[in-house]
């Protein structure tokens, strides 16, 4: 649901962006994903974006605010800010933490450099960012005082690539082991005793 904020608080899902005014607040809770939030103190606005990803595949045509290209200029409509009314917007951005715990997982860093090349071709300035890191976050904005806060959230534990490679060694060693002792070889079975069936023999006459 892309709206203004009806509610004093409103909560921002992944792939939502809401608009805010007066006594409204908006907040969301931030892994990987990338919270931009637009301040726009003349206009007596606040707007807040919650994107999942940076952008959607090569060649394709889908526009969800879900990622970060489509949802920057949808949330600035949403506000009614005009392009040359750019230079009165204010832009902070929190999240692109590495959630999964990977050392290797970029998605966060993605989100958060493709938020930042984007405001920069619009014009936009950045006055605070909290990014990166292994910390979950949640981002409030107040409409009326256009204050915001950010919070860190418990981190995750870090995996180096050394760890990961043990652990993937591990169980592929514990799969072979499992496939070993199914091929194990069987004790003989005691073949089931069978009365004898005598047999008739039986002579046929031939005419």
């Amino acid at each position: 649901m892309n709206a203004l904020a009806k509610s004093p608080e409103m909560h921002v899902l992944s792939g939502e962006f809401k608009v805010g005014s007066g006594a409204d607040v908006l907040t969301c809770l931030l892994g990987s994903c990338v919270g931009i939030g637009i301040f726009w103190k003349r206009g007596g606005r606040c707007g807040l974006a919650h994107c999942l990803l940076p952008e959607s595949a090569a060649g394709s045509r889908e526009r969800s605010t879900r990622y970060v290209t489509a949802a920057i200029p949808a949330l600035l409509m949403a506000m009614g800010v005009r392009r040359e009314q750019y230079g009165e917007v204010e832009v902070v951005i929190a999240g692109g933490a590495r959630m999964l715990a990977l050392a290797h997982s970029a998605i966060g860093a993605k989100n958060v450099a493709t938020a930042e090349e984007q405001l920069s071709r619009s014009g936009l300035s950045i006055r605070f960012a909290d990014t990166g890191g292994y910390q979950g976050r949640r981002m409030r904005i107040e409409c009326q005082s256009q204050h915001h806060t950010v919070t860190k959230i418990a981190p995750v534990e870090r995996c180096s690539d050394a760890d990961i490679e043990a652990r993937n060694e591990a169980r592929l060693e514990a799969r072979l082991a499992a496939k070993v002792g199914h091929r194990l070889p069987q004790p003989a079975r005691t073949p089931a005793f069978r009365p004898a069936v005598a047999r008739k023999e039986m002579n046929h006459a031939y005419a």
